[in-house]
C-alpha cells in the first residue's frame, strides 16, 4: 500500500495498492451487475446504486484487511482517526456523471477505483483549475481530509467525475473520520 500526498496542501492523498493482490482479484471478479442494491442515502435521484455488502463474498476480507491497514492510512495521512467502520460499494449506471462539488462538512473519504474513470480535482469550480486526476485503473484512488484547520478554515476540496460513464463504473467508498 502506498499513499502520498497529491501536493503541499497535505488533505489529498494518492493511494495505490490498497488490498493485496489475491483479494484485488476477488473484487474484479464480482457479477457487479447481478448484486441486491439500493438507491444511496441523499442520492436518490442519481444513477447510482449502493451495492449490498452482504451479498459480496469477500466482503468480511476486505473489512479485516481494512482494519488492519487502518492505522498505517492514518500515519500516511498524518492524524489520528477514529476505527474503521466500514465501506460502501457503488455502481455507476451508464450516463452517470457527477458534477464539480464540495463534500460539505464530511470529515473525509477513501475512495478507490475498481471498474471505469477515476474522479477529477480541481482547485477551484472551475475545470480549468486541475489539481489531481486518480488514475482509472483497479486498486487506486484517493484519501480526501476534510477538516476546518485549528482558526476553523476549511480548505475547499472541488472534485467532480464529468466523463460519463459507458457500460458501468465500480468505486468504493470508505468513510474516515479524525478523532
Amino acid at each position: 500500500m502506498q499513499i502520498t500526498a497529491v501536493d503541499s496542501e497535505n488533505n489529498l492523498f494518492k493511494v495505490e495498492d490498497l488490498l493485496p493482490q489475491d483479494l484485488v482479484e476477488q473484487v474484479l471478479a464480482t457479477d457487479w451487475k447481478n448484486i441486491p442494491w439500493q438507491r444511496q442515502e441523499g442520492q436518490e435521484n442519481w444513477a447510482r446504486r449502493r451495492l449490498e455488502n452482504s451479498a459480496l463474498p469477500w466482503a468480511d476480507q476486505w473489512d479485516q484487511q481494512l482494519s488492519q491497514v487502518w492505522n498505517d492510512i492514518a500515519k500516511a495521512v498524518g492524524m489520528e482517526l477514529q476505527p474503521y467502520c466500514g465501506t460502501g460499494f457503488w455502481l455507476d449506471e451508464p450516463g452517470f456523471t457527477c458534477s464539480i462539488h464540495t463534500d460539505g462538512e464530511m470529515p473525509g473519504s477513501l475512495h478507490m477505483s475498481w471498474i471505469g474513470p477515476g474522479t477529477t480535482f480541481y482547485w477551484h469550480k472551475d475545470s480549468s483549475t486541475l489539481r489531481y486526476q486518480v488514475a482509472s485503473s483497479p486498486n487506486s484512488g484517493y484519501v480526501m481530509i476534510n477538516c476546518a484547520d485549528e482558526t476553523g478554515y476549511r480548505k475547499l476540496l472541488w472534485h467532480a467525475m464529468l466523463t460519463p460513464v459507458e457500460n458501468f463504473r465500480i468505486t468504493s467508498y470508505t468513510w474516515i473520520t479524525p478523532k
